[in-house]
């Protein structure tokens, strides 16, 4: 296969229920600990409190020195709401001097993982991605070329979302994704469990630029190279012109009809289907998402007995055109 296909040995999730209120589905104090998070942007308490589930659920870095474990992270709008308080204050307030000394340092999207690195102690490196709606998909691609490359033993991928300021309460993507992911060899050195495998690519057309007609089928092909088994497709789509004729092109490359789940606001969307397939019955399954802006990414997965090889698919009886 052309791309290495990395093990996902831990996955974390957190969200709000269905129903629940904005501020009142995530505690702080119960989730992260009594004191030290209250400052922290929510985003960033997303991230956290998803990163230690996926390392609960047996993601590696204890065994692994600490300037050998790498992060990847993604965030859209997280932010929003503490950037449009400081622009407020610095612009009509009496400027950058009433900054609060607690939520100043989180002054850019890249710092949105800057206390979990260091409480995780994760100092191979840090990424942070905040392409339109792409941003975790790509999350994933940077970590694995970076796996790939010998930069990292070990890698903590994750995405998280704070809902958009003056949002209806509830509205908008709250939560966070987190992934571990490391070699194959590695995880069965350790005797992992391994949730599935993932390898992801990303892409680029400028708006107002035609689709060029190989790019969408030499990119599928070249994550299914080896595959001679059925594919589910999954499309995470925010209805524009181009995520429909990305969506259109992997159906037909790939042999097969995707199910289609709107995007929200932000990247959380793709990071959440991503850690559902992960989670989810064996099987091998494609998952898309792109943005009126022109990016797109896409993730192949495989889970079940050997999720390095070819999966059993006999418990999913899902075949190609049926979806």
């Amino acid at each position: 296969m052309s791309g290495t296909m990395w093990a996902v040995t831990g996955v974390g999730s957190v969200a709000p229920e269905t129903g629940a209120g904005d501020g009142d589905w995530f505690d702080h104090r119960v989730r992260l600990g009594p004191r030290g998070y209250k400052y922290l942007p929510a985003a960033a308490q997303y991230l956290l409190a998803a990163a230690r589930e996926a390392l609960a659920d047996g993601g590696r870095t204890d065994a692994v020195p600490a300037d050998r474990r790498g992060a990847a992270f993604a965030l859209n709008g997280g932010f929003a709401e503490l950037f449009d308080t400081m622009d407020r204050r610095i612009a009509l307030e009496g400027g950058a001097a009433g900054l609060s000394p607690a939520t100043a340092p989180y002054f850019a999207v890249s710092l949105l993982g800057s206390r979990l690195t260091s409480e995780l102690g994760l100092k191979a490196f840090a990424l942070t991605s905040a392409s339109p709606r792409v941003a975790a998909l790509e999350a994933v691609e940077a970590g694995g070329r970076a796996l790939a490359a010998g930069r990292c033993d070990t890698l903590l991928a994750g995405a998280a979302e704070h809902r958009l300021p003056k949002s209806p309460a509830g509205d908008g993507e709250q939560g966070a994704v987190a992934l571990t992911l490391e070699p194959r060899a590695a995880a069965e050195a350790r005797g992992a469990r391994v949730r599935g495998t993932v390898a992801a690519r990303s892409l680029f057309v400028p708006p107002g630029r035609e689709l060029p007609a190989g790019l969408i089928p030499g990119a599928v092909r070249r994550l299914l190279s080896d595959l001679d088994t059925e594919v589910e497709v999954h499309h995470v789509s925010d209805g524009s012109p181009f995520g429909s004729a990305v969506a259109a092109a992997v159906n037909r490359a790939a042999g097969a009809t995707g199910r289609v789940t709107p995007a929200g606001a932000g990247c959380l969307a793709a990071a959440q289907a991503l850690a559902g397939l992960l989670t989810g019955p064996p099987g091998t399954r494609l998952l898309t998402t792109a943005t009126r802006e022109g990016h797109a990414a896409l993730a192949l997965v495989r889970t079940g007995p050997d999720p390095y090889r070819n999966p059993e698919t006999s418990h999913t009886s899902q075949k190609r055109g049926t979806h």
